[in-house]
């Protein structure tokens, strides 16, 4: 019994996580089926049957020729007209075949018309409501478009020896364009990279002012989606004091919150210092080598810290003794936080010993159990006693020891990136960006599409309804509102360009087979219709498949780690 309860509070979470990115999905596509039953209802065509969803029916009702039903699956819905398909055409009045052309070419494009209406007024929402950080982060990922006063995009810590250093690339180099490519936003570069895997990349870059090219060639790193590029460089963000411990010496030095800090010791910062867990991890990766260089750098001389500070317009130097604090942070559940470790403790000694930041991951797995840890919180002194933690640590170099990990404080300073002020909209300038965001959709999509075709991208690395359920129920779960809603309206605008392309079984299709009705002064034979729409089915459901396969696959993957 008590198997089956672990079971259903571990899957439980997962379905209603489905459940809440599915339902958005059916929305829309509920919306858009609404569009063809008022402009068909509006043409005189008549309309079979207008459901709520899939399946078997569960309520409905007729009215005149058109029978309303509520049906068991509720992602969606569909509209059936009559002499739709073109092996039930008889000719007769009311069919969709027996309508002029532009009534035709009016009802099929209503669908779209309405999903990319939908998507223009959530953006607007999004605007005129206000930003918060996510939002402003998903909205320029997902359109390249800058928000507050971000005003380049540029290079921050590059790996000596990665693709990126062997390409020429430099940290504080502004990125231009890729590939001829107007570059705004850090994202939009990113997914390049991303999908560039072993392809040359032409950068334009601006180094001390004057523009240069370098060509760049992302490594090639295995994925359950096949390979992705990565290039080993890092997004530039100035360094802010977010926070700071009162009696430390960065108190005692003068430091305010809000200040920035630009150099330590002399080295120019292109990223926030991070001195904490993963940097001593076996799993670190190239750019936590980049924090031990400068956590070396700074015990080089622990008896002044130099920091490079600005404060408004003024820049000014001060100094200050190196102090380091290990602050503990426990995962919800683990061993660490049932012992009584609590996010925010000082960790002291370790059987004894003095805690060592860089050594602490091994100190844990080598001690004797149990392990008797000190620690200060809030100026008092307390133990706790840990034991309990198998021995899948020495196999798997992503497990974290005794579900705790840790932060390391330098001088009472906590340091974070310096967010760009987000802007205030009105009611007519949020408007306006909410159309520009749609333009810059449209041009996103235009361009993945251009890439596709010409073998640039790889269609593994699309989403279908499984990939884009998946990444609206991480929104629900980890980002704001704000961010969701926006990324509803993206995939509203998504359908609608999809839906217009000239495949033969989608709304684009249709208005091809107008415009060669019209060109022609009469209907493409029935069964050539037949036909082809027999094909392009067999071929999309394929494709279909394809791509959520491999998001099936990515979702085991995430569930695994």
């Amino acid at each position: 019994m008590e198997f089956f309860i672990d079971l259903i509070s571990t899957v439980f979470p997962y379905i209603k996580a489905a459940f809440l990115a599915i339902i958005p999905l059916g929305f829309l596509i509920f919306i858009h089926e609404l569009g063809h039953f008022y402009a068909a209802k509006r043409c005189g065509i008549k309309v079979s049957t207008f459901s709520i969803g899939f399946g078997p029916k569960l309520i409905g009702f007729q009215r005149d020729e058109t029978t309303y039903k509520i049906s068991l699956l509720p992602f969606g819905g569909y509209v059936q007209m009559e002499g739709e398909n073109p092996s039930e055409q008889t000719g007769a009045p009311g069919e969709f075949a027996s309508a002029s052309v532009g009534s035709r070419a009016f009802v099929v494009a209503a669908g779209p018309f309405v999903n990319l209406l939908f998507g223009i007024l959530v953006y607007w929402l999004v605007f005129a409501t206000g930003l918060n950080t996510d939002a402003a982060r998903l909205i320029g990922g997902l359109t390249g478009l800058p928000l507050g006063e971000q005003e380049s995009v540029q290079i921050g810590w590059v790996a000596e020896d990665g693709p990126g250093a062997i390409g020429g690339l430099m940290p504080g180099d502004i990125l231009l364009s890729v590939n001829g490519e107007s570059i705004r936003h850090w994202y939009t570069f990113q997914t390049r990279v991303y999908t560039s895997a072993n392809k040359e990349l032409e950068l334009v870059v601006e180094r001390d002012g004057v523009p240069q090219t370098v060509y760049v060639r992302p490594n090639a790193v295995p994925s359950v989606r096949g390979d992705i590029g990565e290039l080993q460089v890092s997004s530039s963000t100035a360094t802010m004091v977010s926070q700071i411990r009162a009696g430390s010496p960065a108190a005692e030095a003068g430091l305010q919150v809000g200040d920035v800090i630009e150099r330590i010791n002399g080295e120019r910062l292109h990223n926030v210092p991070y001195f904490g867990y993963g940097v001593w991890h076996p799993s670190a990766d190239w750019i936590d080598e980049k924090y031990e260089s400068l956590y070396n750098n700074i015990n080089e001389n622990d008896e002044a810290l130099r920091l490079s500070v600005r404060r408004g317009d003024e820049i000014f130097t001060l100094e200050m003794p190196v102090e380091w604090r290990v602050i503990a942070a426990v995962q919800e559940e683990g061993i660490a936080e049932n012992a009584g470790i609590q996010d925010g403790d000082v960790l002291l000694t370790l059987n004894g010993e003095t805690v060592n930041e860089t050594t602490l991951y091994s100190q844990l797995i080598a001690a004797n159990q149990p392990i008797e840890i000190e620690l200060m919180r809030q100026g008092s002194l307390e133990q706790v006693t840990l034991s309990g933690e198998t021995e899948s640590s020495e196999t798997d170099p992503k497990h974290i020891m005794f579900g705790l990990i840790w932060q390391t404080s330098l001088s009472g300073l906590q340091l974070d990136a310096k967010e760009p002020p987000l802007p205030e909209y009105g009611i007519f300038a949020a408007f306006e960006k909410g159309v520009e965001a749609t333009w810059l959709t449209f041009t996103a999509i235009g361009r993945t599409l251009q890439q596709l075709i010409g073998g640039d991208v790889s269609p593994k690395h699309l989403a279908g309804p499984v990939g884009i359920a998946t990444a609206t129920s991480n929104m629900f779960n980890r980002l704001g509102l704000s961010s969701v809603i926006f990324f509803i309206g993206f995939i509203s605008i998504n359908l609608a360009i999809v839906n217009l392309l000239p495949i033969p079984i989608a709304d684009g299709g249709q208005l091809l087979f107008c415009a060669v009705e019209k060109l022609r002064g009469k209907p493409m034979p029935r069964k050539a219709q037949e036909i082809v729409q027999q094909v392009t089915i067999v071929l999309m459901i394929a494709f279909f498949l394809y791509v959520t396969w491999f998001d099936g696959l990515s979702v085991i993957d995430n569930l695994r780690n």
